[in-house]
Formats: structure tokens, C-alpha cells, sequence
């Protein structure tokens, strides 16, 4: 192996999985962790001087990297007593932080996305203000805890969509049945609560009367977009919760080129190299900015067109360490060799260990 690639997930991470299984076959050693190391062994070491900066990770055996990829990054769990416990994990909480958000404590490896603009990239409304300047259509938005503010919104609209900022999944202790907040339309006859909509804001948007969604996954340079809908004229509320259902409708499509230049112009705002964004398309053909997920999900992208090698797409990118990669990878890296693979067979055991409702692949 000439070079490493670092790898940010927990080890039951089916993305990092499929990387971790690919890389090898480009000659690149992927080293897989969920953190920095926070043990006695192997060690960090950061020198900073007047005219030099070097960062000694000890689990790279010295050789250089090619990329870090912040896929799902993890706080460290330190390896001491308990009653140091708090103190070191706040020690090696900020370590790795101010590690990970210094440019070049890696050299000059590609970081798919570097901590900062990856923090910056999960809040919706930074995206949503980047759009208004860019001047990417996005549906009229309302965050609030106030129930007066939803219910003007609604009649302005007729209908609305709400979204909470992250999805909440638990379980009724009595009947074991699964719930989930995420997204849900608000129409005349939904009831507005006061009491339960002061509890926490919520996001509430213009409904989008859809003719379909697109997905596009932004990869480097690459962009792999494709339309999805309940048919070819008529969209879903949220496709994500309709992902086997058997009149789902979903083929490649290519952006329009204003379309393009304004989102890429958003990721390159955003600081990101890679993103997966959903736009909602109205009966006009319009399309209207929902949001971009700095570390979504990519892996259902090629299952449902398999001709979008994006599996092979973002381990060229990792492996050359550059967003300008190219598509020259062994054949082999697809989504339907790496589920033939002993690695698929070994993450399903890994999975297993997780409560059986929480899906190894997902849509988000």
C-alpha cells in the first residue's frame, strides 16, 4: 500500500464499510475508526513552531494520506478511571476538535468535509440564508415555537410541511410499536396545539405541490442526480419513507445548467466537496432548494440506478485524494460486488448487534 486513507464512522457504518472493502483494490490502506484513539497507545503528537507545524497520528504507521473522510465522526472514549473520566473526555473532545479543524495537521490530504464547514453545513438555516443570496428558489420558511406563527403560515398556504432539525425515533414500552418525528403535512383540519408546539421550534414550510423530487449527490466534481416520483407527473410528500415501494418511479436526470451553476455555487459556499441535496420540483417545473446533508447517505443511489458507479466515484475520490478524480477504478467496486463480498457478510454480524428496527441502509 503506498498511501492511507482515514476513515471518521462507527465500525457498523455500511458507507465506511463499502469504502473500507474498495480501497485496497487501488492500493490505498484504509484505516477505519470512529475517533482519534483515546488510549494509552497509539499516540498524538502536534508541534507547532514559528516556521513549521507537524502532526504525528500513530495509527498511521508514518505513511502519508490521501484523504479524511468525516463520514460519521464519534467523540473519543478515553481509557482511564472513572473518576478522571469527565476530565479526559473533555481533554480529547477539544483535542481532536482543534486537531481536526487545522487545515494541514493531515498535510495536504483532501478532507471530505473538514470540520468546520461540516459543522457550519448541518444548520438548515445557514443553508436556506445562502440560498436567498445565490438565488436558489426555496419554499416560503417559518422556524418557531409559536403556534399563532404556524397557523398564519397555514393560512397563507392551505397547507404546510413541518420538519423537526434532526429525525427522533422511539419505541411505545407497551405495544413495542416504532414512532418517528421528521417530516409531516399540516393541512385546515390538523389541530395546532399551543402547549406541544412551545415544547421545541419546529420547521414549518410552504407545501410544494410536487410533480417529483430530485436527488442529486454531489462528488467531487461529479454530480449524480436522478428524479423520483409516485409516477412520472406526481411526487411524494417524503419520498425517503416510500424508498420499496413498487410504483416508486426513478431514473438519471440532468440538471439544468442555471440549476447546476447555483447549486454548485451553494457547496462551494458551504466549503463542501461532498453533499447529497434534495430539491422538490412543482407542477411548473420549478424546482425549490429542501436542504443538503453534508454526510448523507449515497450507497441507495446506485441500487436504484445502477448505471451511477457512485460507489466508485467516491473511492477514486478518496483514494487520489482530489475532487478532479478519475472514473478508471477496477471494475470490480460496484454496490452488487461489495453485497457479494465477505465485508458485506461481516458488516451484517456487526449490524446485528443493533436493535432490529434501526435499518443498516438508509435514506437521509
Amino acid at each position: 500500500m503506498t498511501h492511507s486513507a482515514l476513515l471518521l464512522a462507527d465500525e457498523a457504518d455500511p458507507h465506511a464499510a463499502a469504502v473500507a472493502w474498495a480501497l485496497p483494490s487501488q492500493g490505498v490502506r484504509p484505516v477505519w475508526l470512529p475517533s482519534l484513539l483515546a488510549n494509552r497507545g497509539p499516540h498524538y503528537t502536534m508541534k507547532l513552531a514559528d516556521d513549521s507545524l507537524r502532526f504525528r497520528d500513530g495509527t498511521l504507521d508514518g505513511q502519508p494520506v490521501s484523504a479524511v473522510w468525516n463520514r460519521r465522526l464519534h467523540d473519543p472514549e478515553p481509557h482511564c478511571d472513572e473518576a478522571d473520566r469527565p476530565f479526559a473526555m473533555w481533554e480529547w473532545r477539544l483535542f481532536q476538535r482543534n486537531v481536526f479543524s487545522v487545515a494541514s495537521s493531515y498535510g495536504d490530504a483532501l478532507w471530505i468535509n473538514r470540520l468546520p464547514a461540516a459543522q457550519r453545513a448541518e444548520c438548515k438555516l445557514v443553508q436556506l440564508e445562502l440560498c436567498r443570496d445565490i438565488g436558489l428558489t426555496f419554499p416560503e420558511t417559518v422556524v418557531t415555537t409559536d403556534a399563532a406563527e404556524v397557523d398564519a403560515l397555514r393560512r397563507r398556504w392551505g397547507r404546510i410541511i413541518f420538519k423537526s432539525f434532526s429525525i427522533h425515533l422511539w419505541e411505545d414500552t407497551l405495544s413495542g410499536q416504532q414512532h418517528a418525528v421528521g417530516v409531516s403535512l399540516i393541512d385546515a383540519d390538523t389541530e395546532l396545539p399551543p402547549e406541544a408546539l412551545a415544547v421545541c421550534p419546529g420547521i414549518y414550510q410552504r407545501y410544494i405541490e410536487k410533480s417529483c423530487d430530485i436527488r442529486a449527490t454531489f462528488i467531487g466534481d461529479r454530480i449524480f442526480a436522478m428524479r423520483l416520483g409516485k409516477s412520472r407527473d406526481r411526487g411524494y410528500v417524503d419520498w425517503r419513507s416510500h424508498g420499496k415501494d413498487p410504483d416508486l418511479h426513478v431514473e438519471p436526470v440532468i440538471l439544468p445548467a442555471e440549476l447546476e451553476r447555483k447549486l454548485r455555487e451553494l457547496m462551494k459556499r458551504l466549503g463542501l466537496v461532498f453533499g447529497c441535496i434534495d430539491l422538490a420540483v412543482d407542477r411548473e417545473g420549478q424546482a425549490h432548494f429542501l436542504e443538503v446533508n453534508q454526510a448523507g447517505q449515497f450507497l441507495f443511489v446506485e441500487e436504484m440506478v445502477p448505471e451511477y458507479p457512485v460507489l466508485q466515484a467516491v473511492t477514486a475520490m478518496i483514494a487520489s485524494g482530489r475532487t478532479d478524480y478519475a472514473l478508471d477504478a477496477a471494475p470490480q467496486i460496484s454496490m452488487r460486488a461489495f453485497c457479494d463480498s465477505e465485508a458485506f457478510q461481516h458488516l451484517r454480524e456487526r449490524t446485528r448487534k443493533k436493535s432490529a428496527s434501526t435499518p443498516a441502509f438508509t435514506m437521509e
